[in-house]
């Protein structure tokens, strides 16, 4: 792990490839230190005046990160290097870096992202977990964000399949701590099951609220499709799905989202928030079971809709 590579990745006011062309241009981390905000316009090729650029405070984070990265065990990938994840490197905005715990082999397989809300009920849970065993014991790799709620149980379903390298979980801060932190046990389970935690940002990076939004994209990203489990208006798991139909991936509902207890955590909202409804007039299938998951997936790329005329009746069957 280069420290150089750690503080390129830090800088946020540029894109993976504005990051590239830096460091093609950058031998040292005394050289980037020392850059002037002029400097750096001059070498990306566009003006970056109102950026916040601090050389010293640079040097200083990917130094400690460098540490952290050191004494925790926690690996990298850059952009430029062949062992970047494909699937990452298709999206507009693509990160410069990927620090992991565990083994990338998770990917290698084909991989379904399995999200939903934190607050659920006996049936949503169920069918995040079920979901996501059947996918695993099937060869798929299950792909979440380790929150509280759908993403725990589908990280659990996947690993009660005791299939290796079953799931893997995108984390919003550095991987030198685990947010939440009740789900450190969790996140332990995964690599040494085989599979792994990861984010883009640096070692030390503490969760933010906009953290959480750009861990979704990445979520998101890494899968042809992302299966919402239970989502209610304006929920972050509905940004996930945005994310996913933006970089041309698939998105499903599981009917168990809208039984009645379900629905006792929130559709509905306000006509100008997105909700889990809106995406199934729009298309999106509903499935009720892995089986169904398949049975979509076989339909000719970017097939969005369910010939099921019947896939609304989901909603007074629950």
């Amino acid at each position: 792990m280069d420290i150089l590579d750690i503080a390129i990745s830090s800088i946020t006011f540029l894109s993976a490839k504005e990051k590239i062309l830096l460091k093609k241009n950058i031998d040292s981390m005394d050289n980037l230190a020392l850059l002037s905000i002029e400097e750096l316009s001059t070498i990306i090729g566009r003006s970056l005046g109102r950026a916040a650029w601090n050389g010293k405070a640079c040097r200083a984070l990917a130094e400690r990160s460098f540490s952290l990265a050191e004494s925790k065990g926690i690996n990298s990938v850059f952009y430029y290097e062949a062992e970047f994840p494909a699937m990452l490197r298709t999206i507009p905005d693509s990160p410069y870096a990927f620090f992991y715990r565990g083994t990338l082999e998770a990917l290698k397989k084909p991989c379904v992202s399995v999200v939903g809300t934190r607050c659920i009920c006996e049936k949503t849970a169920h069918a995040a977990f079920g979901f996501a065993r059947e996918a695993a014991f099937c060869g798929q790799t299950v792909i979440s964000g380790l929150a509280n709620g759908i993403d725990s149980f589908a990280h659990k379903g996947a690993l009660s399949s005791g299939i290796l390298q079953s799931t893997a979980a995108i984390l919003p801060c550095g991987i030198d701590t685990v947010v939440p932190y009740g789900n450190r046990s969790l996140a332990q389970q995964i690599v040494k099951n085989g599979g792994f935690i990861a984010s883009e940002y640096v070692p030390g990076i503490p969760a933010e609220p906009w953290r959480f939004v750009q861990r979704n994209r990445l979520v998101a990203a890494l899968s042809s499709c992302t299966v919402v489990v239970h989502a209610p208006a304006g929920s972050g798991a509905l940004i996930t799905a945005d994310f996913a139909l933006d970089y041309n991936r698939d998105v499903v509902f599981h009917s168990a989202g809208f039984c009645s207890e379900a629905e006792k955590n929130g559709h509905g909202g306000k006509k100008s928030v997105r909700t889990s409804e809106k995406f199934i007039e729009e298309g999106a299938p509903v499935i009720e079971n892995y089986a169904d998951f398949v049975a979509v997936k076989k339909n000719a790329p970017g097939f969005k809709v369910c010939k099921n005329k019947g896939q609304l009746e989901f909603f007074d069957s629950c």
